[in-house]
């Protein structure tokens, strides 16, 4: 052989060899070659159970560009119910396929794919092949279906040899994407994966798989599983772990894996603005990834992808009354308002800052988008009580969490020797930034009472608390724990049902980073007074056309508060047009808005600041024009102003502001009326006509 062709066949031997290493990827980054442990197959099936209570046919996600081919295979093609199917970004399907794409045995998986061409060193295996066309750039939605029962839980070490059986989960998978002669490692990814290890004893190897974590701000985590044993049990990755019935997240493990309903985000569906679910690739997400790409868990939809890193900060931290007042807030409370720069958890701690404290520090903990976000305060310290009325002075600081990961586990037996979860440098990604987690196992029940067994093996690293909580989530541990040394542990040592702490138990453990906390410093207004129409009292009690009529009408706000802007009204019924008006103010009191008279609604209106205690007057002076025979009646009414809470006229609709009276009063909530309004008919109105008919007037008339 001439040095030249030796030299093209060794440069042919070396591309092939480095389009190997590069290779696909799926199973056989979990167990590559001499990797210790067992190996968990993939589950694939649409049955929802305790097991696997977010069931699918072995889903992943793909991005790939035009031009460039997606290859796809599994150990069950070829047999019994086997099947690859490939959905294009808008939701076509563009590969079902039942035969071809198989990956014989170990040997081949750890070979990998051949190129497109066909060309591939030995052992390598022919996958099922899509050119993603121009135009088709995005997200492909892959699913595996198994060949049949998959009733079997053989258990197999992670670098033997294997072979598919009809009765067994998918032994080995794998997607690839083939740029030319290179694969392109780092855009496969899923979002849940259904697995069966076949071993649930806690004392041998078990679950040895590592995956790399993208968030949805741009954090990469290294998961090792580190040997955990469930014999079926599901994994992925949120933002929020399991959640209240507002959606916000509890930090706390779940004492079941069946009908959880909203306590989880499905990692499934697509992703709300708060529930966000991670991204967990085998090998480093790819550097060419884009921030967003067309497909994904919704048809025709976008996904995210490789976002920027962005910093858990948040600015312009407020405090606004639920009816929209700054700095004031009622018995109905207020909101907190800031803008976020990236979605993530936050934490609001709202104390007082006189001395002697004038409440107990109230903390409040939830979910936030990015962009504004504005969080419900019901106007209570952290013992349930209502501040007090006043000027109250008080600190606000917002702190956000970034980079949050939640690890819940799906009926995982045994976690003996603890997950290992590492943050990475988004600037040297071979750099390790923190291994710290959090867990909070306390809900879960024991199969045995302490003393019996489980007790003493179902945590190594904390056997009292069964947890590992900062202070702001009512531990105290601040800190957390190294994932690398003794972490998040259970079912240790344990031998038996009685140690089996994860079964049919939902298990979460997290990590964060935090943003800069911003506090401000406000003096709190909290306003709540009692309004009164104390009395409507007219100058006559019988009119006739053209006369002159005068009312009187007492307003007083009882307190404690003053108050600003209180609407009062009086409405007079038709037949009558307004004369005079006339305040007196009692020393005390003054119109912010000066007496008008709307002629359609026959309604006079003003707004009057009132201190506490104050009561003034109004002596209205209307004429008779030609109202209906009879009784006169009218209304006065006094209306309490945005954020202010009048105890007996006060709607608790958060969403709904003061803007009339009655509506005010009819929805107090309470037994009894209230004392805003007050009507009065004690004047009668006399037409002529009805004089003529007086029997007097007849015999007068008559002489």
């Amino acid at each position: 052989m001439s040095i030249r062709k030796w030299l093209g066949f060794l440069l042919l031997t070396c591309t092939l060899l480095g389009s190997a290493n590069m290779r696909a990827d799926g199973s056989k980054d979990l167990y590559p070659s001499g990797k210790i442990g067992i190996r968990a197959y993939l589950r694939s099936g649409t049955i929802v159970n305790a097991n696997y209570p977010f069931a699918n046919r072995g889903v992943h996600y793909v991005y790939a560009k035009a031009g460039e081919s997606i290859g796809l295979a599994s150990s069950a093609q070829g047999s019994g119910n086997a099947r690859i199917y490939l959905y294009a970004p808008n939701g076509t399907a563009v590969i079902n396929n039942s035969t071809a794409g198989n990956i014989p045995n170990r040997a081949a998986e750890l070979a990998g794919p051949k190129l497109p061409n066909g060309t591939g060193a030995a052992n390598t295996y022919t996958p099922v092949y899509y050119t993603v066309p121009a135009g088709g750039e995005g997200i492909y939605k892959v699913e595996f279906t198994a060949r049949d029962t998959q009733t079997s839980t053989t258990t197999l070490a992670a670098n033997a040899n294997w072979t598919q059986s009809t009765n067994e989960a998918i032994m080995a998978w794998e997607v690839s994407v083939a740029s030319g002669s290179t694969f392109v490692k780092g855009r496969v990814y899923t979002t849940v994966l259904n697995l069966n290890n076949g071993n649930i004893s806690p004392n041998t190897q078990g679950f040895e798989g590592i995956f790399y974590v993208l968030t949805k701000d741009g954090y990469i985590y290294r998961v090792n599983n580190n040997g955990n044993n469930g014999m079926y049990f599901t994994f992925m990755v949120n933002n929020n772990g399991f959640l209240d019935t507002n959606g916000d997240p509890i930090y706390k493990s779940l004492n079941t894996t069946s009908n959880l309903g909203g306590q989880v985000h499905d990692p499934n569906n697509a992703d709300t603005a708060k529930q966000i679910t991670h991204k967990m690739f085998y090998t480093q997400p790819s550097s060419d990834l884009p921030v967003s790409a067309p497909g994904g868990p919704t048809s025709g939809g976008s996904t995210w992808l490789k976002n920027a890193v962005v910093t858990p900060d948040v600015t312009g931290v407020k405090l606004i009354g639920v009816e929209g007042t700054p700095g004031q807030v009622s018995n109905k409370g207020g909101f907190v308002e800031f803008m976020a720069a990236t979605q993530g958890n936050y934490t609001i701690v709202i104390e007082s800052t006189s001395s002697p404290a004038t409440f107990v520090t109230r903390q409040l903990r939830g979910a936030a988008s990015a962009g504004l976000n504005k969080i419900p305060w019901d106007g209570k310290d952290g013992v349930g009580n209502l501040l007090p009325p006043g000027s109250v002075p008080a600190k606000l600081t917002v702190q956000l969490q970034g980079a949050e990961v939640h690890f819940p586990f799906f009926d995982m037996e045994y976690n003996t020797s603890g997950l290992i979860l590492e943050l990475l440098d988004h600037n040297n990604l071979n750099n390790v930034v923190s291994n710290i987690v959090y867990w909070n196992d306390t809900g879960i029940t024991l199969a045995t009472s302490p003393g019996s067994g489980t007790e003493a093996f179902r945590r190594r690293s904390d056997p009292v608390n069964n947890s590992h909580l900062p202070p702001a989530l009512g531990g105290t541990n601040s800190n957390g724990i190294s994932s690398a040394v003794n972490g998040h542990i259970w079912g240790q040592g344990a031998t038996g049902t009685s140690g089996q702490f994860g079964d049919n138990r939902s298990i979460d453990t997290w990590t964060f980073i935090k943003g800069e906390a911003v506090t401000i410093e406000t003096d709190v207004a909290i306003k709540i007074a009692d309004l009164q129409v104390v009395s409507v009292t007219p100058d006559k009690t019988e009119v006739r056309k053209n006369e002159e009529l005068s009312y009187t009408v007492k307003v007083k706000n009882n307190g404690p508060s003053d108050v600003t802007g209180a609407t009062f009204t009086f409405k007079i019924p038709d037949g009558f047009n307004p004369v005079d008006i006339v305040f007196i103010n009692s020393g005390c009191g003054t119109e912010s808005v000066a007496m008008v008279y709307d002629a359609v609604t026959h309604t006079y209106t003003s707004k009057l600041d009132l201190p506490n205690g104050c009561e003034i007057s109004y002596q209205i002076k209307v004429q008779v024009i030609n109202p209906t025979e009879g009784a006169v009646e009218v209304e006065a009414a006094i209306l309490r102003p945005n954020d202010v809470y009048d105890p007996d006229a006060t709607n608790p609709d958060q969403n709904i502001p003061p803007t009339d009276a009655h509506y005010e009063c009819d929805n107090n909530g309470l037994a009894i009326p209230c004392n805003n309004i007050k009507l009065n008919n004690g004047v009668v109105f006399k037409a002529i006509s009805s004089l003529i008919t007086n029997p007097m007037v007849r015999q007068l008339m008559k002489k």
